[in-house]
């Protein structure tokens, strides 16, 4: 297991006590049996970490094919996909309403380039618009040169922040509770976790 990985894997001991003691209401889900991918194998040892990590602005689950066992050569590509048939890593869920995420339990994806690797955010509306003009030039923006940066450094680290500013926008990335006792605090849980634990600095 190279640095990075351990680390993640700590960071995820660390925040699941925090998260036990304190009970910010993330979900912080343990290792998971996936399938192995050896075209991709940094994906395959981050999402093995965990099942799934879910705070008030994101939610990261293991894309289907670690889950569905298919080999790399048989998974179906969009031909007409403007981005190249990503993979999506998670979605954001600060659009959503709270009363309707039962119902709608997703937005916009964080998708993974399966050619240079990227992990990048890029608005729904941009997306679908490449595919009706896909002479025109992306719009995106690029939050982690691979998967394992990505949740060591972002997800469960000090750029978590600048990503919430990027992906939901600055007023999302800063807004605080108004009342009760946690008044003043990050209206995030997410990010009241990483505050606690030390690993949003």
């Amino acid at each position: 297991m190279t640095p990075a990985l351990d680390r993640i894997r700590t960071k995820l001991e660390l925040l699941r006590q925090v998260e036990a003691e304190h009970g910010f209401g993330v979900h912080l889900g343990g290792p998971k049996l996936i399938s192995p991918l050896p075209e991709m194998p940094a994906l395959t040892e981050v999402y093995a970490l965990f099942g799934h990590l879910h705070g008030d602005n994101f939610r990261f689950d293991p894309p289907e094919i670690l889950l569905d066992g298919v080999p790399w050569a048989d998974r179906h590509d969009d031909p007409s996909c403007p981005m190249g048939s990503p993979l999506i890593l998670g979605s954001e869920l600060a659009t959503i309403p709270k009363r309707l995420r039962a119902e709608i339990p997703r937005s916009g994806p964080i998708r993974l380039d399966t050619e240079d690797r990227d992990v990048y955010w890029m608005d729904p509306d941009d997306y679908l618009f490449l595919y009706e003009h896909p002479d025109e030039e992306a719009e995106f923006a690029v939050l982690a040169p691979d998967v394992v940066t990505f949740f060591d450094e972002v997800v469960l680290g000090p750029g978590y922040p600048a990503m919430v500013a990027t992906v939901c926008g600055p007023g999302v990335a800063e807004e605080r509770l108004r009342r009760g006792r946690n008044r003043c605090a990050y209206a995030n849980n997410w990010r009241r976790l990483l505050n606690t634990t030390g690993l949003a600095e």
